[in-house]
């Protein structure tokens, strides 16, 4: 608390103090009281009351410096009425206990949140893998009745698919370590199976795909980094090159870990766009030219990744195509 601050929320008690002295001193004065004793009186006065007003500001100083330094320590801030000291004043006990009384109100709104958000989120996943049979039985009839028109309906239906998956990826992403199953994987192997997914896409679109082999192999979670590479794929596809378009994966050891690298030989990224390309809902100048782009897929990986310890980053330039590098770091969790 700043002195001046005291001062003036005092100034009430100061003015009322001033004007009992010269009450005082008037009433001594009538009764023929020698101005020596008058102005001893005052000064008695005056210092009890300078007195009074130092220790309350010292006291109240160090109640609230204790209450702030109480605050800093704490993670949850909300939770400081439930470990701070008890106020040994009426007004201050008043407001404790108004605190009290709001953090409770504070706390039961945010359990009502959060049910209703696990409600949600439920309801998301359940509607997510039911919707998933049906998509599943159009691909088995349109892989049985092989047609130009069956070939278009199996593209469609894996843009569809992977839409779904990333609804329930993004659900799960708040508590995606808690599905982890870590374990040692080919790196190959994964980037095959992702492209095996995207396979009608791929073709539909004459995009060539160039996979580089390798042996190397990283601990990590399989399903969920086969989904990011999915993402990237379905984004050189989207923005591919009109002439010959090519994909091209790439696995090579570097200082700390494993680089796997998905470029494309697209339409590439302008430069002020390219530092928000993993901001949630980012489209920039190609998704408004496109006008297909939620702007929520890079989002996505990048979350995911930052969940699974994979650093991720870009490098791209307008009509030369984009480069997305996952680095998995060396240690428990990657082998080279």
């Amino acid at each position: 608390m700043k002195k001046s601050q005291y001062l003036k929320d005092q100034l009430l008690v100061g003015v009322l103090n001033v004007l009992g002295m010269l009450a005082l001193t008037l009433f001594l004065h009538t009764l023929n009281i020698q101005f020596q004793e008058i102005l001893l009186i005052i000064l008695v006065w005056l210092a009890g009351a300078v007195m009074y007003s130092f220790l309350d500001y010292r006291g109240k100083n160090k109640r609230i410096s204790r209450t702030f330094a109480l605050l800093e320590e704490l993670e949850h801030k909300y939770l400081l009425s439930e470990v701070m000291d008890v106020p040994d004043t009426n007004e201050g006990l008043a407001y404790f206990k108004i605190l009290k009384a709001c953090n409770k109100s504070m706390l039961e709104q945010v359990s009502a949140t959060k049910r209703d958000r696990k409600e949600y989120k439920d309801y998301i996943e359940q509607w997510i893998h039911e919707v998933k049979t049906p998509i599943a039985a159009i691909q088995i009839i349109c892989a049985n009745n092989k047609s130009e028109l069956s070939s278009k309906v199996l593209s469609e239906l894996q843009k569809i698919d992977l839409y779904a998956e990333q609804a329930l990826y993004y659900a799960r992403s708040d508590e995606a370590e808690r599905g982890f199953l870590v374990k040692e994987v080919t790196v190959t192997d994964m980037i095959h199976q992702a492209i095996a997914d995207n396979k009608q896409i791929l073709l539909r679109n004459d995009v060539h795909v160039n996979v580089e082999s390798s042996s190397y192999t990283v601990y990590t979670d399989r399903k969920w980094v086969e989904f990011i590479l999915k993402q990237l794929v379905t984004n050189a596809v989207q923005y591919r090159n009109e002439h010959s378009p090519e994909i091209r994966f790439q696995v090579v050891p570097i200082l700390g870990g494993l680089a796997l690298t998905v470029k494309d030989n697209g339409i590439g990224i302008s430069e002020n766009d390219l530092p928000r390309i993993f901001d949630k809902g980012f489209t920039g100048d190609n998704g408004r030219i496109r006008k297909k782009s939620t702007g929520m897929g890079l989002y996505i990986c990048k979350r995911l990744c930052d969940k699974l310890g994979i650093y991720v980053e870009a490098a791209s330039f307008p009509d030369e195509g984009t480069s997305i590098i996952l680095k998995f770091p060396k240690g428990s969790f990657t082998k080279v």
